[in-house]
């Protein structure tokens, strides 16, 4: 028996690593923090491979993971840095530690994916179930609710956001599809999770989208098959071509909202050049961006820290040497100059390792998965791999207008997924399933 097959039969429950597979991605914006419900179990999975060493393999480690763990702890000191204690008032500031509490418990998650491969296949159903329950979720609260943005339950940018990572996703796991009935169910995944993108409202993300398409589309090329007959090609060209006009209709049903959107993004900016007009939802960004610069350059090692950025912008308000407008939001708007403002040089080559560790991780798993011989373990390694890059260009992208991990959705998904993906890459195949049927040796 090979280390990698006694790893894959160790004591970590299958149905924990199975079960967070699905719940995460299922639930995360379905339910109240639905995305903590597969965190949860990641890190009993982990508690339990804590409590039955060996806790790390060394005949065939997991160095990605341990990367991605050392990134994780830098930006928990770092969340932890940004934090003005005043120690005899301790009891009133637990709540500043909630962030870097959360990464402690992505760490402790680690044993679990790094002694077991998560499943490929519930990570799969999940992608697929999330993004039909955020479509569900949208239009209960645009048609039902008559809300005039869908926001789950989280923000509306947020929810947005993540909606178009779950149908993005979908649409990578759509060529591991059997049958009809999952071809159809993967199709119609894509489209419930970009009209929930779509009814959101959330420009930051229509922005990113293109690009991150134009990713799924080279990816899926790169990603190439052994030959098909003739007649699955021509299911998946009908399959690909329902998509297409499903989300066609979307388009052209929420065209009167995006079009009035998307030209507020061009009145909103000359607003603000022409006449410094900040009281709306680009100004204010803009207001915001231009502080925080100004802020780093003053303190560019450690930066100002929370409170200290609260209390200069509040001082500067008041001397009018910024807008009164950049007081309704606790962060910049922009990931990397929220960061650059309150820890400086450290923070932001902190976030940095964040996005670069994984992100390396699964360009070399992309190209380790291109020299393999066609079959179901290059597939499922090259969609595990490129849903990973996937979730990081996502999250670059979103956050050049909005501080994702200000929000415990961002920072739970980001986290949890990229360990749920960087896990299944230790998997040949879609274990647990009986249409990938698992190899009898591992790559050590």
């Amino acid at each position: 028996m090979t280390s990698a097959a006694s790893a894959q039969r160790g004591p970590v429950p299958s149905w924990l690593l199975a079960g967070a597979a699905f719940v995460l991605p299922a639930f995360s914006l379905a339910l109240p923090s639905g995305y903590s419900w597969g965190a949860l179990l990641l890190v009993l999975a982990g508690a339990w491979a804590l409590a039955t060493p060996p806790w790390w393999d060394w005949r065939a480690p997991n160095w990605g993971l341990a990367a991605f763990g050392a990134a994780t702890a830098a930006m928990a000191l770092v969340w932890m840095a940004r934090v003005d204690v005043d120690w005899g008032l301790l009891h009133h500031r637990l709540s500043d530690f909630d962030r870097s509490a959360k990464y402690g418990l992505a760490l402790l998650a680690i044993p679990a994916v790094s002694r077991a491969a998560p499943p490929a296949v519930w990570l799969q159903r999940g992608c697929w179930a999330g993004a039909w329950l955020a479509g569900l979720t949208a239009a209960w609260q645009v048609y039902g609710l008559g809300a005039q943005r869908a926001a789950g339950y989280t923000n509306a940018i947020q929810f947005g956001d993540i909606a178009l990572l779950l149908a993005l996703w979908s649409a990578l796991w759509w060529r591991h599809a059997r049958g009809a009935i999952e071809r159809w169910w993967a199709a119609g995944a894509v489209g419930a999770g970009m009209y929930a993108s779509l009814a959101s409202g959330t420009r930051g993300g229509w922005f990113v989208a293109p690009a991150l398409l134009l990713l799924v589309w080279w990816l899926q090329r790169k990603s190439g098959r052994a030959p098909r007959p003739r007649t699955a090609d021509r299911r998946i060209r009908g399959a690909i071509a329902a998509v297409i006009v499903v989300v066609g209709g979307l388009l052209a049903h929420q065209w009167p909202t995006l079009e009035t959107r998307l030209q507020q993004v061009r009145h909103e900016w000359t607003l603000f050049h022409e006449h410094g007009v900040t009281n709306n939802s680009i100004g204010h960004r803009l207001a915001h961006w231009e502080l925080a610069w100004r802020l780093g350059l003053e303190r560019p090692v450690l930066g100002w820290s929370e409170a200290g950025y609260r209390a200069e912008k509040q001082r500067r308000v008041q001397t009018g040497e910024a807008p009164a407008v950049v007081l309704q939001f606790g962060h910049a708007h922009h990931e990397w100059l929220d960061l650059w403002a309150k820890a400086g040089l450290l923070g932001i080559v902190a976030l940095g390792l964040f996005y670069g560790v994984p992100l390396a991780i699964y360009v070399r798993a992309l190209h380790h998965a291109s020299t393999l011989p066609p079959g179901p373990e290059r597939d499922v390694q090259q969609t595990v791999a490129a849903c990973g890059l996937m979730l990081v260009a996502g999250f670059m992208g979103f956050g050049m207008t909005q501080v994702m991990f200000a929000h415990n959705s961002g920072n739970m998904v980001y986290l949890f997924m990229n360990l749920l993906w960087i896990g299944a890459l230790r998997s040949r195949t879609a274990t647990h399933d009986p249409r990938y049927p698992d190899p009898a040796s591992r790559r050590p």
